[in-house]
């Protein structure tokens, strides 16, 4: 007898484990900053979060290659709001951390920080954004080509 599902259910039942996925990394990302900002603790006592925190993407982005399929939608732009407000927050956590562990705030580290995190991540977002626009519009003509 088989037993024959039918597609929406099919979809729901992705979506869902999708979500769960999500929501059990960003729980992580928390666990770690709260492990290292709050609780003091040391790199080598949160490298399991860490090591999850850097492998999901890979793998993900290893899946979607091997499978051909383009995780993000870039039909639309980079926002410029997003890319500040991550730049603000990273700022944000490292001005915590420093006030956290030494008792003080260097303004000429925090800025010396900010520009080449800024730099850095404004280089790879855009970079990877730009790649993977290239991807998708390759593996778009490659399926109406099939």
């Amino acid at each position: 007898m088989t037993n024959f599902v039918d597609e929406r259910v099919l979809q729901a039942r992705r979506k869902i484990s999708s979500e769960t996925m999500y929501w059990m990394y960003y729980i992580i990302v928390i666990a770690f900053c709260v492990k290292v900002l709050v609780f003091g603790m040391a790199f080598e006592d949160c490298i399991t979060e860490f090591i999850i925190m850097i492998g999901v993407p890979i793998y993900q982005n290893i899946r979607a290659r091997q499978m051909k399929v383009v995780l993000n939608d870039f039909s639309r732009k980079v926002s410029k709001v997003s890319t500040v407000s991550s730049i603000l927050a990273a700022v944000g956590v490292m001005a915590f951390f420093m006030w956290h562990t030494e008792g003080r705030i260097d303004p000429e580290e925090i800025i010396s920080y900010a520009a080449s995190f800024a730099a850095m991540f404004i280089l790879v977002r855009y970079g990877f954004t730009y790649m993977e626009k290239r991807r998708a519009k390759k593996l778009e003509s490659e399926y109406d080509e099939d």
